[in-house]
């Protein structure tokens, strides 16, 4: 079973704010800053060697990915070409690939045609929400014709990035299902800032139950992350165990903006939090406790299963470690549901893996402690 990637401590992420502008206006867009403005090319450039002589003398880092984020990157697709083929000349000293998100909109026959031509120094991985119709209510439009099949046929690893939203949520199952059955790899995200509620977990639970069925039933189908993430709960109060981050913001990763102002990560630039609020890398201390961990959840047999985002975090809360508490219910929901569907998958395989057993005898030690929580009924933070 193919548990997903778990990435590298050993890269360095350099992210690149290439515009703040975007054709598109999803439901869910955590950008509230958006401008027709973009990073030029030479800045691009200096940053980028000077992160590359960062990793080439540092003993934390063995290699380097340059992101291009926007907004919509393609909108400011020369700067990615220019980009591209000046570090396939060789001008910096460590590895390095190239990556970007992209709604898939903006290709065009020329761009398809350099992105075949450079797929072995840029991954495109398409954000893209299911059906037509879930990919027309989160999109705010319905130019959702994505040609998908140039993802696949280019980078057949990368799995289709989906939104859930709260009005695609009752769909979840049928826009997974379809993906995959046309071949797609899919990955899934719940919407942040959305008022999630237990109803919510509820429909979420029958959605992923669906799902769970529909994998047990066609071994060929490849469960999607919400089912696959390793389960780890705790049965004790453990405040012994200090919270972390779940990303590499601060830390693995750096940040620049379209002026080259250096930023943890996307989520404390301009762009998401504008310019008066926006927060600079090294006005954050990324390691300290406080900047990680939630009073309010350190008793909850949840809180290294729950995902939490420092970004989102000071968006909304003002505060790099308070986590969004409507989460609750629709995370208590995914975590009996990936439980009851490991412990069922691993005990109808032939052979097991170390991870296959791993997954395995974490789950069930994670459900002998959830089997005792009702999603409609309990409150967190979890205990037992």
């Amino acid at each position: 079973m193919d548990w997903g990637y778990e990435g590298s401590t050993r890269r360095r992420t350099c992210m690149l704010m290439v515009t703040h502008a975007c054709n598109l206006n999803c439901t869910y867009c955590y950008e509230s800053h958006k401008k027709n403005v973009y990073m030029d090319t030479n800045l691009a450039k200096e940053i980028i060697s000077r992160e590359a002589q960062f990793v080439h003398d540092s003993d934390q880092f063995d290699e380097m990915e340059i992101d291009f984020m926007g907004g919509e990157p393609l909108m400011n697709f020369p700067l990615i070409k220019d980009v591209v083929e000046w570090l396939e000349t060789g001008v910096i000293p460590v590895p390095w690939i190239c990556f970007a998100s992209t709604n898939g909109t903006l290709l065009t026959d020329e761009i398809k045609a350099w992105l075949r031509e450079h797929k072995d120094s840029i991954n495109l991985g398409a954000s893209y929400d299911g059906t037509g119709q879930m990919q027309s209510t989160n999109r705010g439009t319905d130019k959702y014709n994505v040609d998908l099949e140039f993802f696949r046929e280019v980078w057949p690893h990368q799995p289709l990035h989906m939104t859930i939203s709260k009005e695609t949520l009752p769909t979840l199952a049928e826009g997974v299902l379809d993906m995959q059955k046309l071949g797609y790899n899919v990955e899934a995200a719940l919407a942040e800032g959305i008022d999630w509620t237990i109803e919510d977990a509820l429909i979420f639970r029958k959605q992923l139950c669906i799902l769970k069925d529909a994998y047990l039933k066609n071994p060929a189908l490849t469960p999607f992350n919400r089912l696959s993430r390793f389960v780890v709960v705790y049965d004790l109060p453990a405040t012994e165990k200090i919270q972390d981050k779940w990303c590499g913001t601060g830390k693995y990763m750096a940040t620049y903006d379209i002026d080259g102002q250096k930023y943890g990560c996307h989520m404390f630039t301009p762009l998401v939090l504008g310019k008066e609020k926006a927060l600079l890398s090294d006005a954050v201390e990324w390691d300290a406790p406080e900047s990680k961990a939630d009073d309010y959840c350190k008793s909850c047999v949840l809180r290294s299963f729950c995902p939490t985002c420092p970004g989102f975090n000071y968006k909304l809360r003002g505060h790099l470690a308070v986590r969004d508490k409507r989460w609750c219910p629709v995370i208590l929901a995914e975590a009996i549901t990936s439980c009851e569907f490991q412990v069922e998958l691993i005990a109808n395989m032939d052979k097991l893996d170390e991870k296959d057993a791993q997954h395995g005898q974490a789950a069930l030690q994670a459900y002998k402690v959830l089997r005792h929580l009702d999603i409609a009924t309990s409150r967190s933070p979890y205990t037992i």
